[in-house]
Parts: C-alpha cells; sequence; structure tokens
C-alpha cells in the first residue's frame, strides 16, 4: 500500500529502509525536513506495516524537487520506485508545480527517463580529505561570522530570485537545525549566504567569486573534517570551491520532467540542501 510517511516511528522506519537501499549512514536530518518543511511531501510503499520503498517532494511553487528515491533490496524488479515517482509527479501537478527536478544516479536514470525525465546537467559532490583541512581564502573579504537568530526576511528574498522558487519553509527548518548561518554583505545588501550542518554545508548562494569564498572559507574553519556539499555543475563558483582544496567526489545526472530550464539565477548557487531537496 502506498501512502504518506506521518509519524515519527514511520520517519525511523523509513530512515533504516534507506540505510539499508543506499548503503549509507542515517538520513535521520534529511528526512526530518519533511514534516517540517513540507508535510505530507514523503511517501512509502508499505507490506505488513514496514516500508519496503520510499520517495520524497519538496513543491517549491512552479517546481518540485524528488529525491530519497529508495527500494529495499527484497523488493527490487517489482517496479516500487517507477509507482513512486508517478506518484510524486500526480502530487506535483495537484500542488501547481508545471515541472519536477532531480538529481539522479546512474541506476536511478533509466526509472526517470522511461517516465519522461530528460537529462539538463549535472549535479556535483565535493569533498575535504579526513584530517586535512582545505585551504582558506586570504584575497577575499573579511570572513562572515555564523549568526543565529534575527531575521531571514533578506535571505529569503534573495534566496527566491537565485534558487527560482519559494523554499522559506525549508530554509526556516534549516535554520532550526542547529546550523550555523553564515552571511556575507556588501555595503547594506546580502551578497551571499551558507547554511552549515555539522560537517554538511548547503543550502548557499553568493553574487559573486568573492562573496562564495568568504562564506566557504568562514564555514572550513568551524567544520569538522571531512567537509562535503553538492553544486551545480553549472553554477559559477564551482572553480572557487575546487579552489579552496575541496576535490570532486563524484557526478549526478539532473534531470527535469516537464519544463526545459528551472527559473532563477541557478549559476550564483554555492551549495545544494541535498541531492533530496535541491
Amino acid at each position: 500500500m502506498l501512502r504518506p510517511v506521518t509519524t515519527d516511528s514511520q520517519l525511523r522506519q523509513v530512515d533504516q529502509l534507506l540505510q539499508v537501499a543506499y548503503q549509507s549512514p542515517t538520513r535521520e536530518r534529511e528526512l526530518a525536513l519533511y514534516p517540517a518543511a513540507q508535510p505530507g511531501g514523503l511517501f512509502a510503499v508499505f507490506d505488513h506495516g514496514e516500508p519496503v520503498a520510499a520517495a520524497g517532494a519538496f513543491a517549491y511553487g512552479a517546481f518540485c524537487w524528488l529525491g530519497l528515491v529508495g527500494t529495499h533490496p527484497g523488493y527490487a524488479g517489482q517496479g516500487l520506485a517507477t509507482r513512486l515517482s508517478e506518484h510524486i509527479l500526480d502530487w506535483s501537478r495537484e500542488h501547481g508545480c508545471v515541472c519536477v527536478a532531480l538529481d539522479a544516479s546512474e541506476k536511478g536514470r533509466p526509472v526517470y527517463e522511461r517516465l519522461g525525465f530528460q537529462p539538463a546537467g549535472e549535479a556535483v559532490e565535493l569533498v575535504s580529505d579526513a584530517g586535512r583541512r582545505p585551504a582558506s581564502n586570504p584575497a577575499g573579504p573579511a570572513a562572515p561570522s555564523p549568526a543565529r537568530g534575527g531575521s531571514l526576511a533578506d535571505l529569503l528574498a534573495f534566496d527566491r530570485g537565485v534558487f527560482g522558487g519559494d523554499r522559506a519553509a525549508l530554509l526556516r527548518a534549516v535554520a532550526a537545525d542547529d546550523s550555523r548561518l553564515y552571511r556575507q554583505a556588501d555595503g547594506d545588501r546580502l551578497a551571499g549566504y551558507l547554511f552549515a550542518r555539522g560537517n554538511v554545508f548547503g543550502p548557499g548562494a553568493a553574487r559573486d567569486a568573492a562573496a562564495a569564498a568568504g562564506l566557504v572559507s568562514a564555514a572550513l574553519t568551524q567544520a569538522p573534517s571531512p567537509v562535503s556539499l553538492i553544486v551545480p555543475a553549472g553554477s559559477a563558483h564551482l572553480e572557487t570551491l575546487l579552489g579552496l582544496g575541496l576535490r570532486e567526489r563524484r557526478r549526478l545526472t539532473h534531470m527535469r520532467h516537464g519544463g526545459p530550464q528551472l527559473p532563477g539565477e541557478r549559476q550564483l548557487l554555492v551549495a545544494q540542501t541535498s541531492f533530496a531537496a535541491g
């Protein structure tokens, strides 16, 4: 039976499922964003009360982001990922979205192609080596300090213009998740921002390379190693990030359904929230 994931116990079950499906550590922090920012946006197929496949979506106005699609190995080959993705395509239309975007692994890409998704670039995961502190940015502006509390109004407006959709609920949930928030100013206006959640950076955006370098350098000085972040391959800041000592770990294919491009100025993104949330 396919239905929304609505309880804390179901969230824990989905986390356990995804750890098995992805052979990865816990996704607890990613999953916690759904009840906080997109209630009813996480779905699972249940068998005898246990989730055996899952997928989630965030609606950002004109477009939707699909992610965390995983199937228990014992249920592979039954079309559950396809079924969940089709359900989210319907869900996205009900929420007024005209386009669905995602970052697909090599294994998942054929599933989405059969549903009509088209490749539209790549997303790059960057990491630092464990125990090695990435380079600082001595030539950049004064390093911003992490800020807690206060108004997010200017940040939300800035993000809407860059990201191309309204993810205010998501950013507020990230801000409330014991995150460090770095801001870069250019006079009286915001030049960029970056959230750091432990050793995971994102979301973040910057108007120029100097702001991007200042934000990431400041975050690196306080982050436990190794660090990771995800950036669109088309970001104007990719070379800046590599110049700070981060290295490329892997690339996923960015795919879209229902629209050739997303709105906004996405070349200004410094870091995505995750593969699951964009």
